[in-house]
């Protein structure tokens, strides 16, 4: 036998050996046993009631105007606020912070431990048209409350007071206190809200057991899972925004140059859509995977347990874990139909995966764009958020109660690609997360910041019942909301 001859029999040996190893660690990951998802029923009145208020708060058109806007609508939904819920309001302090938003403290009489912190936010992003209802008439139809901001985020305002009204009805009484703070600015960054209430909690050396914002969701689809995966998010992803720019001298569009300022621009757009920004596996995110892996088949277990594997595949199923995401979202150009615009710009919706920064992404766009005649700058931009802890008694809470209002669901930490609230928060406590208590299809989620978003009836008791069950188990109270 010639030496060829031991050379293919050693390959295939190691070939062979490296497929054992890729299924013994595979089949570590055990599949566990399912069973159905039937969530428990939430009270039909206290989801009408719920849903009401939900469709009031909807018709309040707050979307914010930026600096030196009027907030009139601000000001009108503050004073519904006060008048829907009068036992919250003659219970809870509640200060005006930053002109329009809103901090709650429901004090405990004898504190017992550092307080508790749920967010949320008044403001909205604009609605386009093609709306199948009108987008601020808070309409309820077909067992959904339609409107901007059912989604994102009125809808965890509404059941966070709904839930204090109706604690505070029951004689329950906290034993350390609750805050609740609703910015009024988060869409257009939110440091006129959030930020100012984060400095009113550094001027009161303010420190939270948790803080709980909006975030994850029990979504379905998550990696072709039939079930709902509850995605309690423990981080959030950094983001950046950068304007490209190419210039030129103009002129009549029947005679046009070579290449024109919007052509140029165009391309660029065009090359981020067609060569994504590398894949890549963080080791918290490859934990993250570990975890819901027994809730998987075969293959994706087969993936997960080797991770060299895992990059590709993962981006092609839940790219915002998987990778930087680069985006356009806007685009600038001439006003003439027959002048070349002599500027054109876009926007590039960045956002970042932990471990990359956004002159990273400048450096990757450059490259990209080679040979274009464009420039690039970074508007704004933040790192992406610390990670906080998911093997703790807090998460550990969160996950119980998901598991008792919505059954027997996998509750895993997950990464959040938007920017929320607790960005600003999170010097205040080891444990923040972001968390929205409702069962959402593939088509609802499609709604946040788009048409027709809008809100099950049904959910808003769930939730109710989950942020009820949590304040109660976390707050040390005796009562709790059924």
């Amino acid at each position: 036998m010639g030496v060829g001859w031991y050379i293919l029999i050693g390959i295939a040996a190691a070939l062979l050996l490296t497929l054992v190893s890729v299924l013994v660690r595979a089949a570590r990951l055990k599949r566990e046993r399912t069973s159905p998802i039937y969530p428990r029923a939430a009270d039909p009145e206290v989801c009408r009631h719920a849903a009401d208020s939900l469709g009031e708060l909807l018709r309040f058109q707050t979307v914010s105007p930026g600096a030196g806007g009027d907030y009139t609508e601000w000001v009108r939904l503050r004073d519904y606020l006060k008048w829907r819920y009068p036992r919250a309001h003659s219970t809870m302090e509640r200060e005006v912070v930053g002109l329009h938003s809103l901090l709650y403290r429901w004090p405990a009489p004898r504190p017992t431990g550092p307080p508790l912190l749920f967010c949320g936010h008044l403001d909205v992003v604009p609605a386009e048209e093609g709306w199948q209802v009108g987008p601020f008439e808070g309409i309820i139809s077909d067992g959904y409350v339609w409107g901007r901001g059912a989604l994102d985020g009125k809808q965890v305002v509404a059941c966070l007071l709904e839930c204090a009204e109706s604690l505070i009805n029951s004689g329950f009484v906290p034993k350390r206190d609750i805050y609740f703070a609703f910015g009024h600015d988060n869409e257009v960054g939110g440091e006129d809200g959030s930020g100012e209430i984060a400095r009113v909690f550094a001027r009161r050396h303010l420190h939270f057991e948790m803080i709980l914002d909006e975030g994850g969701v029990l979504k379905r689809g998550v990696l072709s899972l039939r079930r709902p995966v509850a995605e309690i998010c423990v981080a959030e992803k950094g983001a950046a925004y950068v304007r490209v720019t190419a210039q030129s001298n103009g002129g009549h569009a029947s005679e046009p140059e070579r290449r024109t300022a919007l052509g140029a621009v165009c391309e660029a757009i065009s090359r981020t859509e067609f060569k994504k920004y590398p894949s890549r596996v963080t080791p918290h995110v490859h934990a993250f995977l570990k975890l819901l892996a027994p809730n998987l088949s075969f293959g994706w277990r087969l993936y997960i347990a080797n991770r060299w594997l895992l990059a590709r595949h993962l981006a092609a199923f839940e790219p915002s874990w998987a990778r930087t995401t680069i985006t356009p979202t806007a685009l600038h150009a001439g006003k003439a139909a027959n002048a070349l615009p002599t500027k054109a710009e876009a926007t590039l919706d960045i956002r970042l995966l932990h471990g990359e920064t956004c002159d990273d992404v400048l450096r990757y766009l450059r490259d990209l764009f080679i040979g274009l005649d464009v420039s690039l700058m970074a508007v704004s931009s933040h790192e992406a958020s610390k990670i906080s802890d998911y093997q703790c008694d807090a998460f550990a809470s969160i996950a119980e109660i998901v598991r008792t209002v919505f059954g027997p669901v996998p509750v895993i930490p997950s990464l959040l690609a938007q920017t929320t609230s607790a960005l600003h928060y999170e010097m205040f406590s080891d444990n923040v997360y972001r968390f929205s208590p409702f069962i959402l299809s593939q088509a609802e989620m499609a709604g946040v910041h788009g048409r027709d978003e809008r809100v099950s009836v049904d959910s808003l008791g769930l939730a109710m019942a989950f942020y009820g069950r949590l304040i109660t188990h976390m707050a040390g109270g005796k009562q709790q909301l059924s």
